[in-house]
């Protein structure tokens, strides 16, 4: 009695339901890594354009009290919230330093507060008495460092 076998056993579709099986558990998995990839990005640009937004509104405030105290914002896409600043001047003049504090209610109601730090070139902001100690100041670690830098030659006659 002979057998002919026009199909597959047990054993074979079973291991090639295991292969497909780890195939699509791969596919799916990275299907999920982009999508969450994707929505990262998304949220990183949506950060991105909130920030700019209110260091955007901060830049163009004259008055130093008032860019300190901030203020309230809407976008227009449902995110909203509250910013104030902290300033210093540097050693530099009219060079600001800015820690700028932001509280944003997006359009879910979820909280988020972001921090940045940046410098500011600020004419406006800077007390004239502050500004010309700080220039003074200046001009005397820039004619120390003159001193100290002379390699040979004269630098003060050559101006």
């Amino acid at each position: 009695m002979t057998q002919n076998s026009k199909g597959f056993t047990l054993l074979e579709v079973l291991v090639a339901t295991v292969i497909f099986a780890g195939a699509a558990t791969v596919l799916v998995a990275s299907y999920v890594n982009i999508l969450s990839n994707f929505e990262r990005s998304r949220v990183r640009a949506n950060f991105e354009e909130e920030l700019a937004y209110v260091r955007a509104e901060l830049q163009i405030i004259q008055d130093v009290e008032e860019a300190k105290e901030g203020g309230d914002f809407d976008m227009g896409n449902g995110v909203s919230g509250i910013w104030f600043s902290e300033i210093e001047m540097t050693e530099f003049p009219n060079l600001f330093s800015i820690l700028m504090n932001v509280d944003l209610i997006d359009d879910e109601g979820e909280r988020r507060q972001l921090n940045q730090e940046f410098y500011l070139l600020r004419p406006t902001w800077g007390e004239p008495d502050e500004v010309d100690r700080a220039r003074q100041e200046l001009q005397e670690r820039m004619t120390e460092f003159r001193e100290d830098q002379q390699f040979g030659w004269d630098y003060k006659s050559s101006l």
